[in-house]
């Protein structure tokens, strides 16, 4: 089986550009993770959730879950 291919170098206008895309695009991805995470602390305060006691909420399910203390660990509010 022949694996071989023939490459031609992107240009430096592409591949500066591609850079900074993932750049910007990892920059908001932490800036947002953090607003999430700020505002999860926040409603789980108003709500009265005590994360010590287990409460954290479920990104994929979008709602506050509580898991069994003896998985707790931390006093934060994490995001699963």
């Amino acid at each position: 089986m022949n694996t071989a291919r023939t490459m031609v170098p992107a240009p430096i206008a592409l591949k500066q550009l591609i850079l900074s895309s993932n750049e910007l695009l990892r920059v908001h991805q932490e800036t947002l993770k953090e607003q999430v995470q700020n505002a999860n602390m926040e409603m789980m305060q108003i709500l009265g959730l005590d994360p010590r006691e287990g409460w954290r909420l479920d990104m994929e399910k979008l709602a506050y879950i509580k898991i069994d203390a003896s998985e707790v660990s931390g006093a934060e509010a994490p995001v699963n």
